[in-house]
C-alpha cells in the first residue's frame, strides 16, 4: 500500500511524506519528507534614488566622469554634476562612502568592477575638493577609465557628407543634308 501522509512541521509548513519502498521492510516503511510549498524568502530593496553619488576623473581619459555618470543615472542613483579629482592622477578606481553608505558603496564598486579593498569611507584623503552633498564618491583611475565601454562615454559631434555620384550620358545628333 501506498499512501501519502501530510504532517504539520514547527512552522505549521504543509509537508508532504512519500514512501522511498514499495514495500515496507520488516515492518518499517523509509519516507522522505519534502516541503509542500518551497520555503521562499523577501528581500527588501532599497532605491538607488535615495542616494546621491558624485563622480570624479582622476585619469587622463576625458568625458569618463560624465560618461559613469550616465550608467549610474540609469541604474537609479541620483548624481551630482561630474568633477576632476584632485592631483594626483590615479591608477586605480576607488569609491568612498558617507556615514550609514557602505552598502550603497559596494554595491557601485561590485557593479563597476571595483575591489572591496578599494571601498573606503570618506575622509581629509578623499582626492576631491568638495563631497558635500554625496553620500558616494566614485573617483576613476586609469583602470576603470580604460575599461569605459563607448556606449557609456557620450559621443563626439561628428558629421559626414553623403558621397554622390553623377552620370553623364553624351548626346549625339547628326543633321542629314
Amino acid at each position: 500500500m501506498l499512501g501519502v501522509v501530510i504532517l504539520q512541521s514547527a512552522s505549521h509548513s504543509p509537508v508532504v511524506a512519500l514512501p522511498t519502498g514499495n514495500l515496507p521492510l520488516n515492518g518499517v516503511t523509509t519516507t522522505t519528507t519534502t516541503p509542500r510549498h518551497p520555503a521562499t524568502s523577501t528581500s527588501t530593496t532599497v532605491s538607488h534614488a535615495g542616494v546621491t553619488v558624485l563622480v570624479a576623473n582622476s585619469s587622463t581619459t576625458g568625458g569618463v566622469a560624465a560618461g559613469y555618470s550616465t550608467v549610474l543615472q540609469r541604474a537609479g542613483w541620483t548624481l551630482l554634476p561630474p568633477v576632476t579629482a584632485k592631483a594626483p592622477l590615479r591608477a586605480t578606481s576607488s569609491v568612498y562612502y558617507a556615514a550609514n553608505k557602505r552598502p550603497d558603496a559596494d554595491a557601485i564598486a561590485a557593479s563597476l568592477g571595483i575591489p572591496d579593498s578599494s571601498v573606503l569611507p570618506v575622509s581629509a584623503a578623499t582626492p576631491v575638493a568638495n563631497t558635500t552633498g554625496a553620500d558616494v564618491v566614485l573617483v576613476i583611475g586609469s583602470d576603470l577609465a580604460a575599461k569605459t565601454p563607448p556606449s557609456t562615454v557620450p559621443p563626439a559631434a561628428t558629421t559626414s557628407v553623403p558621397k554622390t555620384t553623377t552620370t553623364t550620358k553624351a548626346h549625339t545628333s547628326s543633321t542629314a543634308g
